[in-house]
């Protein structure tokens, strides 16, 4: 079933009898394809994608706790690809790819939400190393964008820029960044 407002309403008027079920029987059986160790964010990613683009559906995912019971079913993540090396901006730039369409995907909303990621500079060091992650990063095809004091006060107006011991020099930003629930994605 497509969840629409249409069919949240229809639903709602009906008692909520005719949803699916969400998850089927999850009698063991004697024999898996693929075991997967571990029921949070990862593990359970890893039987999705199995089934998703390998075709691999016989898995079973195998959790000490509950699925989802540890950081994955408490935490927001912040969702985001601005590292220094080339290998990690791939990885991370393709996570973001992967969490921007999940809502979609899954017919579930993951709570993901792209309202931009801004890293903040306390020290002329500070700027001068985020200058540099931010040129690899733009090299890389990654949104990031070096900001003065003023424009991030013009972000970011209730932020304290400057208190008696500490100053906002500067910084940049990842427009394309956000935060995604990982419960929610758990649950999806």
């Amino acid at each position: 079933m497509k969840l629409s407002l249409g069919s949240m309403l229809a639903q709602a008027l009906h008692g909520h009898r005719g949803w699916p079920r969400l998850w089927r029987d999850a009698t063991p059986r004697d024999r898996y394809e693929v075991i997967v160790v571990g029921g949070g964010g990862h593990g359970l990613a890893t039987a999705y994608y199995l089934a998703k683009n390998h075709g691999i559906t016989n898995v079973a995912v195998i959790e000490k706790g509950w699925i989802g019971g540890g950081n994955s079913g408490r935490n927001t993540s912040i969702v985001r690809s601005n590292y220094l090396h080339p290998a990690s901006i791939a990885f991370y730039d393709r996570s973001l790819t992967l969490f921007e369409n999940l809502t979609r995907e899954l017919n579930f909303n993951i709570l993901f939400s792209r309202r931009g990621v801004l890293n903040l500079a306390n020290s002329r060091a500070a700027l001068n190393a985020m200058r540099r992650r931010v040129a690899v990063l733009r090299h890389h095809g990654v949104d990031a964008e070096l900001l003065g004091v003023a424009e991030i006060a013009g972000m970011a107006p209730a932020l304290r820029l400057r208190t008696p011991t500490n100053a906002v020099v500067g910084g940049f930003v990842q427009s394309r960044g956000g935060i995604a629930r990982h419960d929610a994605v758990v649950w999806g």
